[in-house]
């Protein structure tokens, strides 16, 4: 026999390959699809969570100023721009920083040759620096002013640091009448600062009583914590508890916690944790954060978020960075309430999902929380919207804590 047809002969043959059943090729793409909706759920679960604890601060200036007239500005037409009441526009012109403080709407919806040009017409009342042109990129700011408290509202205070967990914590002290008397403790919302707090400060300081507008971890010029990260109030609630602490240090008989959004939930977890509850004389919320399992959910449906992968984001949040949901749920603690409360609601917040606050007051002892809704805000603007109403529910809770 030749030497090829030896080895040909003596090649094993291959084995047949086994064949895949219909049945079992379904499965098996059955299997690949859920492999890949389970790593996207993940994928997708991780970077939101990564949004949600994000620190960022600025404002983004996404509007153009179309004119500027006789003490008015045209803006494009938005929610934000057509909304009525106080508001501020910033803007900077050439490296130059502006602010002009606006006034209500006095043009929705100008026509030209009969299109709707989608713009809006406000009242200028002031500008309070740099110069307001033309095609400048700016945007609405709810807090309305900036600075420190003297230069935007003409208050005396002190800068001041308090001890914290992490160490000097900046803030702004506005002396009442005595120190011995009950303080104001401020606390801003999620990726906000002090200047949130300007809009209550007159009516504060006509009460009489100290205010402490306090910056808090992961704030500018405030230390931040290993890791970076905004913990939706999880831990920051120590910060507030350390402010406490320095206002019953320097003569403070008692406490009102005044928190904005995620403020709000960082002032109730000071309140639940307290060593001695007693001490706070009163709270005060503004568009609060009562339920961020719920916040979270309404998020994610405004971004499109099934709410499959909005749970993942939120036990995502655990897993990565210790945060416990269900400890930031303060509607179990309203039962417990013993001091009173004011809570401010905005009708169109797109931000917090209302119906935990609402559940914490009917929750509550009859009597202990005042509710004031303003139909036509959005998060945190009640203030903007009705001024005037909101500062005389204020200015009325205020005075019943300090007599």
């Amino acid at each position: 026999m030749p030497l090829r047809s030896v080895l040909t002969a003596a090649k094993p043959a291959k084995p047949a390959r086994p064949r895949l059943s219909p049945g079992r090729l379904v499965v098996s793409g059955m299997a690949a699809v859920l492999l890949l909706t389970f790593a996207a759920s993940i994928t997708v679960g991780w970077y939101f969570s990564g949004v949600a604890t994000q620190v960022e601060h600025g404002r983004a200036h996404d509007l153009l100023v179309r004119a500027v007239g006789d003490g008015t500005v045209t803006l494009p037409r938005t929610d934000e721009t057509e909304r009525p009441g106080v508001f501020a526009l910033e803007w900077t012109w050439h490296g130059t920083p502006g602010r002009a403080i606006l006034g209500d709407v006095i043009k929705n919806g100008e026509k030209i040759a009969g299109v709707d040009t989608g713009t809006v017409v406000r009242k200028v009342v002031s500008v309070q620096s740099g110069k307001l042109v033309p095609r400048v990129e700016a945007a609405i700011d709810h807090w309305v002013y900036a600075g420190d408290p003297k230069k935007a509202l003409g208050l005396d205070f002190q800068d001041v640091t308090y001890p914290s967990q992490l160490g000097a914590m900046p803030a702004w002290l506005l002396p009442g009448r005595t120190k011995n008397s009950t303080w104001v403790i401020a606390v801003h919302g999620r990726n906000a600062d002090r200047a949130e707090t300007f809009r209550v400060m007159r009516t504060v300081h006509d009460s009489g009583m100290p205010m402490l507008s306090i910056a808090y971890r992961n704030d500018e010029h405030a230390p931040s914590p290993p890791h970076g990260r905004n913990l939706l109030g999880s831990k920051e609630w120590n910060d507030v508890a350390s402010a406490i602490a320095y206002a019953r240090s320097q003569g403070a008989t008692g406490v009102v916690l005044y928190g904005w959004s995620m403020g709000g939930s960082m002032v109730m977890s000071a309140l639940r944790h307290a060593p001695d509850p007693s001490f706070v004389h009163g709270v005060v919320l503004d568009s609060p954060v009562l339920d961020w399992k719920a916040t979270l959910r309404k998020q994610g449906a405004s971004r499109g978020l099934p709410g499959a992968e909005t749970g993942v984001a939120m036990r995502m949040l655990n897993w990565r960075y210790d945060i416990d949901l269900g400890a930031l749920d303060m509607r179990p603690f309203a039962s417990k309430l013993k001091a009173p409360v004011l809570l401010f609601t905005a009708g169109q917040d797109g931000m917090v999902d209302n119906g935990p606050s609402l559940e914490f007051a009917r929750k509550a002892p009859a009597g202990l929380v005042t509710h004031v809704s303003e139909a036509n805000a959005d998060h945190t603007e009640a203030w903007n919207v009705d001024s005037a109403a909101y500062e005389r529910a204020l200015s009325g809770f205020l005075g019943k804590i300090a007599s």
